[in-house]
């Protein structure tokens, strides 16, 4: 069960090195040098030349291969973790849209059930984004209700301790008692769909907001001033929220390059990768329907789209995104690690077990091409899955 990998470029929270690292069981034991004598009781493990990267987490994925996870289709988290796996993805959140309130605490309460059913990735909790919105996008805006104690409770009980994060617009009347009691409950609360003001938002940052859900989308700026000076919009307000996490979805299309390249500039805790996958993500693309009535097309490359041209997701895969903001953003592989495994880790309050490769922390890591970042191999607690 320890085992050493050489000839290998690890990426670590800090820098990359040429070390060799040590893997103890389902634990990352630490890094040696590569002519260090450490004992005979170390398996060798030659990694021919590759990248050793932290497995990926998204936070955010709606669907992908051929479930939509609205549906609870059974077996869909464990057939979906397995395809994750083989984009290098070691831990994912299952996500659910507006849901009409009758159907809700169902559909929350089999996702939950299946995450335990997980082979591949590890399904880290549930995320519903929604209900409570202040701009609907691509949801069903006749699902969308007031944030209240009672709903946080429905939505905690459905669950049993398997809601990891829930998006909300915070202007919502109602929104402080809500995200009150989901964070005494250890839930991640992601500000998203929001039609906030820039003035109100270290006010409700102040409420325990932890993170925003895909930054730039759906997120209305304010009109030009009529003295020739910026109004500050709300994505502008949380910019400059210092200990505020950024999700982006890294497709070129739902944010555009500069603004990557914006993003990529601030420290680096303050951005982290989601796909907002569709179902048909990681596949050829199809037709499909995602609520009763609106229909969308998925199709590699190009996210997801309605008979309009509007947004609905994307066809994104958490691999694609990585080398996405390597190119966008102009920046290095530990940056690109921290973006999609690091900062995600602690938006969960996970850091401590994963998202990054360091001693103590579970073995959770990704062989990459050193050439083009594809990935050859997905281990998961130390133990191939892909």
């Amino acid at each position: 069960m320890k085992k050493r990998w050489s000839n290998v470029t690890v990426v670590g929270p800090e820098a990359h090195s040429a070390s060799d690292l040590l893997i103890d069981g389902d634990r990352f034991a630490g890094l040696v040098a590569r002519d260090a004598r450490i004992g005979d009781n170390w398996e060798p493990v030659d990694g021919k030349g590759a990248v050793l990267y932290p497995g990926m987490i998204d936070l955010l994925q709606h669907g992908f291969g051929q479930h939509l996870y609205n549906d609870t289709t059974p077996g869909a988290i464990a057939e979906n973790s397995l395809m994750l796996a083989r984009h290098g993805v070691t831990g994912f959140l299952p996500s659910i849209s507006c849901l009409p309130p009758s159907q809700m605490e169902g559909v929350l309460s089999r996702l939950a059930a299946q995450c335990e059913e997980a082979k591949g990735a590890k399904a880290l909790g549930v995320h519903s984004e929604g209900p409570c919105f202040g701009s609907p996008g691509a949801h069903n805006p006749e699902n969308i209700v007031a944030p209240s104690l009672a709903l946080a409770e429905r939505m905690l009980a459905a669950t049993e301790g398997r809601l990891k994060a829930v998006t909300l617009a915070p202007e919502r009347p109602g929104a402080e008692e809500f995200i009150g009691r989901l964070k005494r409950a250890g839930v991640s609360i992601h500000l998203g769909h929001s039609r906030a003001k820039a003035a109100d938002i270290p006010r409700y940052v102040s409420w325990g907001i932890d993170a925003v859900t895909h930054m730039y989308n759906v997120m209305p700026t304010e009109p030009p001033g009529t003295m020739g000076v910026h109004v500050v919009s709300l994505t502008d307000a949380l910019l400059a929220e210092k200990d505020m996490a950024l999700g982006l979805i890294c497709d070129g299309i739902h944010v555009d390059p500069q603004l990557i390249k914006l993003l990529g500039q601030l420290p680096r805790e303050r951005v982290f990768l989601e796909t907002d996958a569709m179902k048909y993500a990681g596949t050829a693309g199809m037709e499909f329907e995602f609520y009763p009535g609106y229909r969308v097309v998925s199709a590699p490359g190009k996210a997801v789209r309605d008979e309009n041209g509007g947004l609905c997701g994307s066809s994104l895969t958490s691999d694609e995104a990585m080398r996405n903001y390597l190119i966008y953003s102009g920046q290095d592989l530990v940056r690109m690690a921290h973006a999609t495994s690091l900062v995600p880790a602690r938006v969960l309050g996970m850091e401590s077990e994963i998202g990054s490769i360091a001693p103590r922390k579970r073995a959770d890591f990704v062989l990459l091409d050193r050439s083009t970042l594809q990935v050859k191999a997905t281990y998961v607690d130390g133990n191939i899955v892909r």
